[in-house]
């Protein structure tokens, strides 16, 4: 299919005006759901929704994914790339700061940023406490000591150590151990943990930003896995929300959604339009095309959805996008069988209107003067 070029855009009108009932406030519907076979042009739908969110007054931050896309399904390993992914997409870098923060106390480099601390602390305890000191260190930090992965003192002071530093809160637990164990030099790792801390400051200047570190997911277990994920996912819906209060509408664009990787279907299904359904994002506008619908059954928001196709073009249809979009006037063209031959297919359309249309200029004919 032709590359998109809102010019040559027909009769798809009614889809952009239902997209622009979805944002209005006063609509209870918030998610469209278009499915079509192949060639339909789906992907030229979607691209024009999102440059109409870049056209208005106010331009409404928009996330347009294409999981067709090889690049996009690179980044797409996990549930952290897909929301690193959608946070770039929105390409609203201040108000995700708080979620930056959180990401990277998930994925420190233990070999560059603090490691050699965190070892020492490990070795240090391990040699000065017993369990019994453990499970008081635990208490005094409103830890579950229970809770701490492992059974063995080496174990349960590594999950705690683990804990602390996910929380950001190295300092304090080294601080415990001094008071706990004056007479023990702890300065040495003291001062390289706070100097980890220090990093994951949040900037006070208005324009300061936090960066991700783009670092990967630390977990030892599928359980901590999934803690991380859940607190990655809340801090970015926190940071939404505030984004949400300044521009008012957001839309969320997916597109070959029959080819979205199963992490990014659970993502969209149990994080994003669950909080829709339960009212805990408003003003959000989510659009799912694919070659065959989502099934969101199971959500139970059949409220707030729209089911929409896309319809093969009409003799009238094709004659607009010939004659008036493509500026093809040869004297020969047949609209009747065109349009019977290619079905009304707007991607067989448009690759005949490619061959119809001249690739050369006469005056720029390399051969023309042999």
């Amino acid at each position: 299919m032709s590359s998109f070029d809102q010019s040559f855009f027909v009769n798809r009108e009614p889809m952009i005006l239902g997209f622009q009932k979805l944002l209005k406030p006063t609509t209870r519907q918030a998610v469209m759901v278009v499915d079509a076979p192949r060639d339909m042009g789906k992907s030229w739908l979607v691209a024009r929704l999102q440059m109409h969110c870049l056209e208005t007054a106010v331009p409404i931050p928009a996330a347009y994914l294409d999981f067709r896309n090889p690049r996009e399904i690179h980044e797409i390993q996990d549930a952290l790339g897909l929301v690193r992914l959608v946070r770039n997409k929105l390409a609203e870098p201040t108000y995700f700061n708080d979620l930056n923060a959180t990401i990277n106390s998930f994925t420190s480099d233990r070999q560059t940023r603090g490691g050699a601390g965190v070892v020492t602390l490990r070795h240090m305890m391990e040699r000065y406490f017993d369990l019994d000191d453990v499970d008081g260190l635990s208490f005094d930090l409103q830890i579950d000591f229970e809770e701490l992965k492992g059974d063995t003192k080496g174990a349960k002071i590594r999950s705690l150590i683990r804990e602390c530093e996910q929380q950001g809160r190295l300092e304090q637990l080294v601080g415990l151990c001094a008071q706990l164990r004056p007479s023990v030099d702890w300065s040495p790792v003291l001062a390289d943990v706070s100097a980890v801390a220090v990093e994951a400051i949040t900037p006070t200047g208005p324009d300061e930003l936090i960066e991700d570190l783009n670092g990967r997911l630390w977990a030892d277990s599928q359980q901590e896995r999934q803690r991380a994920e859940r607190q990655i996912n809340e801090s970015f819906f926190a940071c939404l929300a505030r984004l949400m209060t300044d521009k008012s509408q957001i839309a969320f664009l997916f597109d070959g959604i029959e080819e979205a990787p199963d992490v990014a279907e659970d993502w969209i299904r149990h994080e994003l339009l669950l909080r829709l359904r339960d009212g805990q994002l408003n003003d959000i506008v989510v659009i799912l095309t694919g070659r065959t619908k989502l099934d969101l059954t199971d959500l139970e928001m059949s409220h707030l959805l729209v089911p929409a196709s896309l319809k093969p073009f009409t003799e009238d249809h094709v004659r607009e996008y010939f004659v008036e979009k493509r500026n093809i006037h040869d004297p020969d063209l047949d609209i009747h069988t065109i349009t019977v031959t290619s079905g009304g297919i707007p991607g067989a359309l448009a690759m005949m209107a490619d061959h119809a249309q001249p690739t050369v200029q006469d005056d720029d004919d390399f051969f023309s003067d042999l």
